[in-house]
């Protein structure tokens, strides 16, 4: 206590007051702003300070650093660890940099979030302001933004983007290289940081190789999310902070302030882990009463306001809900996240989620080491090295209570495991100070109790020990080629799929317009909503058209589909009735589809001219009867638009070309003579032409049933028996009790059921031929495909080959005497989502059996 308050005394100078009033004033007057009427002023701060202050904490760095160039120098041979430790430490960075380049895909981890660091780093370079461009076109390689946003995302990756551009270009598809050297020298700085705070070679290096093969982090690396960039910065910070205290002068500790102070850029929550390298800096900046103090905590205030203007603008926003919404489940988190870390391999082997249940059992252990030590010391009244260490992590571990308490941060939300992260490096050191001890005890007990101490003797347990740790990582390798955090994903993979679409094009200008348009503008293309586009005139969508050659593009993504595409825990706002809208407004020329992670598409079009009229209510119609004895039918329509259009409609009849009529508007009624109707299903089909453009407007069918020759429909029949895998059979409805979609055309007749499934009907040896289409319905397109067998009285009539969704299956068979017919469906890998439809099954008796109608 007397230390303490001696120490406290050396702040009492003018100087140091003033510093502690002007640190202590920043923070409460930025968060005290939007309570009293100066949100607005916050908001533009936000958006304009943060360049400036980065640009001028560079410039203050370089200059700082350069004249501490000799003795940094000078510092680093002093604590240069011996060479077999720097080689080992070298080879290792070289071989996971290799590993996660050649094994991990380079994408983003989920789009929106890394595209909003693009799309600030974008609006850095061309216009010096930090919001995030959400809608912009780009002219001559200068961006005009049309929409600023604010975003609760933090500054700090984004000004790195900056900063590379000039050299890199502002197609940010550099990054994934950049992030990959980050990843290099992330290992090497954490390996320097703990080992000049342990001056533990064995020790610093497991850390690094313990955090650095788990495969979250790997992944993370390779996704370019902020994370990666908070272990390097931790990194970082932590070996500058050393150099400073060991040091301790003016320079050193205000340079340990700018580092610390762009930190904070990485999350909201990092200027929390302040408090504990606080802890650290009290006894070495209060020794005496000088500069250092002020100086060290008005510089780290005044660096951190760009995420204190963005805490203080957000303070009260809901940052995600769900199920499990912000604030009041820390504990509920906290349970379920360690479940979600160790969670079992899947039943083909595969890891559940990226992460290894080792590592987390190891930090267990190291913590539960740790506090027994802490324990011992406090018991004899000693406040030692492993207090300190103690207190430092309970200190930098709050930044983790307010990570999952004031977001979802239920694991759950596989988006969300990124905030593990946060906390890995200090569980890795746990993790590697676990095994130190427990090592220890291992060589005590075998009489090697100095085997620290001999370099060879560790070296030798560090090269062993981390073959051990690398080897279990290398264990789960068809994980990573199986891009396990990806591709459960559907934002991520709907991005890596347009982009596929789009490198595979002719370089060429192009406009898109899209849900996210800041997907698009972080990379430097031209995009805008949905919205805004419905807003433009005809002659303002011709004119940009023309300007774009033609390539101004319409995507259909995820936020156009409903509540089912996505996480139910997650906030995801659908604007299907938007989507909708546009695609009958505007003539689209659909050039690209691909089906997302098996559960929805993604839809590219070009765009044509705007529509005055309604496609899909241009035209109705509907058979009436048909006459058997003529095979001739009756049909009404209605053309609903009064149209000076030089339009016609042509008409098939099951796929043939019957005849073609000038589009009027008005109902008639017609009898067609010459076309053949057949027994069964018929599909009567209009389409509008522009009989000057040559294309097609709109297309309209009609399906009806005829029972000529004694023809039936199968869903008359009552099933003998049934069984299947999920859910209840349907009649003329999906599994679901939907209409029949099945490779986007809708079916009136069939059955809906869910594979592996199995259908027996009695057909008592009267008809002779069947026919029927089965397929997946897309009411849920997340199978992997079904196969189907048909039996007749046990034996097999037809085996299919696999049915997709976009592969559906046309049947035929002769069922000549049987008696007992059967659909067997059967799953492939996942029984998933395996809704089929057996659609428009017909039975057909023989003609010569069928007793004319008197």
């Amino acid at each position: 206590m007397k230390n303490l308050k001696e120490l406290f005394k050396n702040i009492l100078h003018p100087a140091g007051i003033a510093g502690v009033i002007l640190a202590l004033a920043i923070p409460f007057l930025i968060y005290l702003g939007p309570n009293v009427g100066a949100r607005d002023l916050i908001r533009t701060l936000d958006q304009r300070f943060p360049l400036p202050l980065f640009l001028a904490q560079l410039t203050a760095g370089i200059v700082l650093f350069g004249l501490l160039w000799k003795d940094f120098r000078h510092y680093i041979f002093e604590h240069l660890p011996p060479k077999p430790y720097l080689l080992l430490i070298f080879l290792f960075a070289v071989l996971a940099t290799i590993f996660a380049g050649t094994q991990i895909e380079a994408r983003h981890r989920v789009q929106s979030d890394e595209s909003v660091f693009m799309a600030i780093a974008q609006n850095m370079y061309h216009n010096q302001t930090t919001g995030t461009c959400d809608e912009g076109e780009f002219h001559d390689g200068v961006l005009d933004c049309f929409q600023n946003s604010d975003s609760f995302k933090t500054k700090g990756l984004s000004f790195l983007y900056f900063l590379g551009m000039p050299f890199f270009g502002s197609d940010l598809h550099w990054i994934f290289k950049f992030e990959l050297a980050m990843l290099f020298f992330a290992v090497l700085l954490l390996f320097f940081a703990i080992r000049a705070w342990t001056a533990d070679d064995f020790t610093a290096f497991l850390t690094s190789v313990i955090l650095f093969v788990q495969p979250t982090v790997l992944f993370q690396f390779r996704s370019m999310s902020v994370e990666p960039l908070y272990i390097f910065l931790f990194a970082l910070s932590l070996w500058m902070f050393k150099w400073a205290f060991d040091r301790n002068t003016l320079k050193h500790w205000i340079l340990a302030a700018l580092v610390l102070g762009f930190f904070a850029e990485t999350r909201q929550e990092t200027v929390f882990c302040f408090l504990a390298f606080l802890f650290i800096a009290f006894p070495r900046i209060l020794d005496k009463k000088d500069w250092k103090a002020p100086a060290f905590l008005v510089t780290l205030s005044l660096c951190s306001v760009p995420v204190l203007l963005t805490i203080s603008y957000f303070q009260g926003y809901g940052f995600q809900g769900g199920a499990y919404s912000a604030h009041g489940h820390f504990f509920e988190n906290l349970q379920s996240n360690w479940s979600v870390m160790t969670k079992p391999l899947t039943d083909s082997g595969i890891l559940a989620n990226p992460f290894l249940s080792s590592f987390n059992y190891l930090f267990l252990i190291g913590a539960f080491i740790l506090l027994s030590l802490c324990a011992k010391e406090i018991l004899s009244k000693r406040f030692g090295a492993f207090s300190k260490m103690t207190l430092f992590l309970v200190l930098y571990y709050v930044q983790a209570y307010m990570i999952l308490e004031n977001v979802s941060g239920d694991f759950n939300i596989e988006i969300n495991q990124r905030y593990a992260l946060v906390m890995m490096p200090s569980m890795a050191f746990l993790a590697a100070f676990a095994v130190r001890i427990l090592s220890g005890t291992v060589f005590f007990l075998l009489g090697k109790s100095e085997w620290k101490k001999n370099l060879r003797f560790s070296f030798i347990a560090a090269i062993l020990l981390a073959l051990i740790f690398s080897g279990n990582t290398l264990r789960y390798k068809e994980s990573f080629n199986k891009n396990i955090m990806y591709n459960r994903n559907h934002l991520t993979t709907e991005e890596s799929e347009i982009w596929k679409w789009l490198n595979a094009q002719p370089k060429k200008p192009r406009f898109f317009i899209y849900g996210r348009p800041w997907h698009f503008t972080g990379y430097g293309v031209s995009a805008i909503h949905y919205n805004r586009a419905r807003q433009i005139s005809q002659d303002s969508l011709q004119r940009l058209i023309q300007k774009y050659n033609g390539e101004v593009y319409y995507i259909r993504g995820l936020d156009c589909w409903d509540s089912k595409t996505y996480h139910a825990k997650a906030v995801e706002h659908r604007i299907a009735t938007t989507c909708d809208i546009f695609e009958r407004e505007i003539k689209l020329e659909e050039v690209y589809r691909v089906l997302i992670t098996n559960n929805y598409w993604v839809r590219i079009a070009k765009l044509g001219q705007r529509r005055t009229f309604d496609p899909e209510k241009l035209f109705q119609f509907g058979i009436w009867a048909g006459y058997p004895e003529t095979k001739t039918f009756v049909f009404n329509s209605a053309a609903n638009y009064e149209s000076d259009e030089p339009w016609k409609i042509r008409f098939a009849l099951n796929g043939d070309s019957i005849f073609e009529k000038p589009y009027a508007a008005g109902n008639f009624s017609d009898t067609l003579v010459g076309p053949i109707l057949k027994p069964g299903f018929n599909h009567l089909e209009a389409e509008i032409i522009d009989t000057v453009k040559h294309e097609s407007i709109s297309k309209i069918s009609a399906m009806r049933f005829f029972r000529f020759e004694g023809a039936l429909q199968l869903s008359l029949i009552p099933p003998t028996s049934h069984s299947q895998g999920w859910g209840d059979l349907h009649t003329n409805a999906s599994v679901d009790g939907n209409p029949f979609t099945v490779e986007s055309q809708q079916y009136p007749d069939g059955f809906g059921t869910h594979a592996p499934s199995k259908t027996t009907f009695n057909l008592r040896g009267e008809f002779i031929r069947l026919t029927a289409r089965i397929g997946l319905d897309e009411e849920s397109l997340c199978s992997d495909g079904i196969r189907y067998q048909v039996l007749g009285d046990g034996k097999t009539l037809y085996q299919s080959g696999t049915v997709s969704l976009s592969r559906s299956d046309s049947l035929d068979i002769s069922v000549l005497g049987v008696n007992e017919l059967s659909f067997i469906t059967d799953t492939l890998s996942s029984k998933d989502c395996d809704h089929v439809d057996i659609l428009l099954p017909t039975l057909y008796p023989d003609p010569k059996s069928i007793k004319p109608e008197k």
